[in-house]
């Protein structure tokens, strides 16, 4: 079983504040550092993409998950999580419901994937639409993709116990 997804980084507001403040302080240090304001504008265009290209990867960073009968293993990013499933203690899926603060994105649920293991807690989210039923609710949550990774799981650890 294998699931791909991206989540909005829990640091994406520091990224925006110092990336922000780089843009802003970096063009101005070289151009006075250096005496000419072309150094500053080259300086000024580098800070903005670089700032740019970080909040994208900031609000969609890659993550998957994939699962056989062995072992569970995690890739995000560039940094990749093994875990055998003799390690793993309890798997548990939690919903957290995210009011957005920008003008064009819509409230969202928060899916997050809970792993006790040998080597310490570790945990993994997943940015998940509630799509309503027809009588107005949303739908339940045992759809979810890391739900659905969740019960995978289950019945592997510790002998199958649930």
């Amino acid at each position: 079983m294998k699931k791909k997804f991206t989540f909005k980084s829990a640091y994406y507001f520091t990224i925006a504040m110092v990336g922000a403040a780089a843009v802003v302080l970096l063009p101005v240090i070289a151009a006075v550092s250096m005496g000419s304001t072309v150094t500053g504008l080259i300086v000024l265009v580098f800070a903005l993409a670089l700032h740019i290209s970080s909040l994208h990867l900031a609000a969609c960073v890659p993550c998957s998950i994939s699962a056989d009968d062995n072992e569970l293993r995690v890739r995000v990013l560039f940094r990749k999580y093994v875990f055998p499933y003799q390690d793993i203690e309890s798997v548990a899926v939690g919903h957290e419901f995210v009011e957005t603060l920008m003008l064009r994105e819509v409230p969202y649920y928060i899916e997050t994937l809970t792993i006790t293991a040998k080597s310490g807690t570790y945990s993994f989210m997943s940015k998940t639409r509630a799509s309503m039923q027809e009588d107005g609710r949303p739908h339940p949550f045992e759809d979810g993709r890391l739900q659905e990774i969740r019960n995978y799981i289950v019945p592997r650890i510790n002998g199958g116990e649930k």
